[in-house]
């Protein structure tokens, strides 16, 4: 896997704004979710600092992948909490710097660098503007199939009425005509 792989399953940008969350952290660092989102449960006061703490559910994938006691987490939700740049920079500094937490927190610094710097770029306008294009396509493409079909309908309509319009042309002129001599 190439390191922007990587850099994009620790942050993600919701809204423009990026985060993460407690789950790739604890699996990044080896850890059990219980544990971070516990550290997270009891600073709850300090992490509010630095913006709202929001609790979410997730499926239990995650739960399966990271646990080896469980025989079955199937129907289990797994609470985390989602955590903005300087929350997660927080809740990385409250851990004890083993070489493998020293190497997370230099990967999570790195992700959150590279969101940023992506969200500065014109990677999201450009992406904003070819959604914007998409719609408006799709837009002209259905009022195009809409005004095709009212055409096609037309076309078989026109020759039928040209034709009884012809018929009575035919019926009126004789009786012009006739009208005419007399």
């Amino acid at each position: 896997m190439n390191a922007k792989a990587e850099i994009l399953k620790i942050v993600n940008v919701e809204q423009g704004v990026p985060k993460t969350t407690t789950l790739p952290i604890a699996l990044g660092l080896g850890v059990q979710h219980k544990s971070v989102i516990q550290l997270v449960r009891s600073y709850k006061s300090d992490f509010a600092e630095f913006g709202l703490v929001t609790f979410e559910m997730a499926n239990s994938a995650f739960e399966m992948a990271n646990s080896q006691h469980r025989q079955s987490s199937r129907g289990r939700h797994t609470e985390y909490a989602a955590l903005n740049e300087q929350q997660a920079t927080l809740l990385l500094t409250y851990m004890r710097n083993s070489p493998k937490v020293r190497e997370f927190k230099k990967a999570l610094v790195k992700a959150f660098f590279e969101a940023r710097t992506l969200l500065q770029t014109d990677y999201f306008s450009l992406i904003q503007k070819r959604e914007a294009l998409s719609a408006k396509f799709d837009c002209e493409k259905q009022m195009a199939s809409v005004c095709g079909k009212g055409l096609a309908v037309w076309k078989k309509q026109r020759d039928t009425l040209q034709t009884a319009i012809a018929d009575v042309d035919r019926q009126i002129q004789p009786c012009l005509f006739d009208e005419s001599l007399s």
